[in-house]
């Protein structure tokens, strides 16, 4: 099973390169397979292992789904990697992910020239949600056009699973 997860996880991210997008049909397939083979191999606690790992990695990435930082896609893929591995592991996972994510963000910043005009911009907003200037921070975050950077997120989430395959986290 660790290889079809880990082909379902390189298709993914080829279409997340390609066109900025991960399919339905390929992340819910991998869920149907991830779960069916837990069910088949463990009957009811096998099925229950695997959609609590569906759950955990949805509900780990709903939140920055909901303030725009990431597509759909990338919320049904990290569960897709919870249905094949469980809990542990996603969350594991989602650990690496979010240091992968940084890293290439970090780098794209630096490329584009923007990196220390933005870890000025977060220290800023740190230092004034720290004194509770909560509305100055809002209000400050509300033209984020000059700060947003896209990049397919697939490829950090797949990083990620395969960084917690071999090296886990705990």
């Amino acid at each position: 099973m660790d290889i079809l997860l880990l082909l379902l996880l390189t298709g993914a991210v080829v279409y997340d390169i390609r066109t900025r997008r991960i399919p339905n049909w390929l992340v819910l397939s991998g869920m149907a397979a991830g779960t069916g083979f837990h069910l088949y191999q463990a009957g009811l606690p096998g099925l229950l292992f695997s959609l609590k790992g569906l759950g955990l990695g949805i509900i780990l990435l709903i939140v920055p789904f909901a303030l725009g930082g990431m597509g759909a896609g990338d919320v049904k893929l990290l569960g897709m990697i919870g249905a094949f591995k469980g809990t542990a592991f996603v969350f594991s996972a989602f650990v690496w992910m979010a240091l992968v994510g940084g890293v290439i963000a970090a780098v794209l910043l630096a490329k584009d020239g923007r990196f220390k005009e933005s870890m000025v911009r977060i220290g800023r907003g740190a230092v004034l949600a720290l004194v509770g200037r909560r509305k100055q921070v809002f209000l400050g975050s509300l033209d984020r056009a000059p700060f947003e950077m896209y990049f397919p997120y697939g490829l950090a989430i797949a990083m990620g699973a395969v960084a917690a395959y071999f090296k886990g986290w705990w």
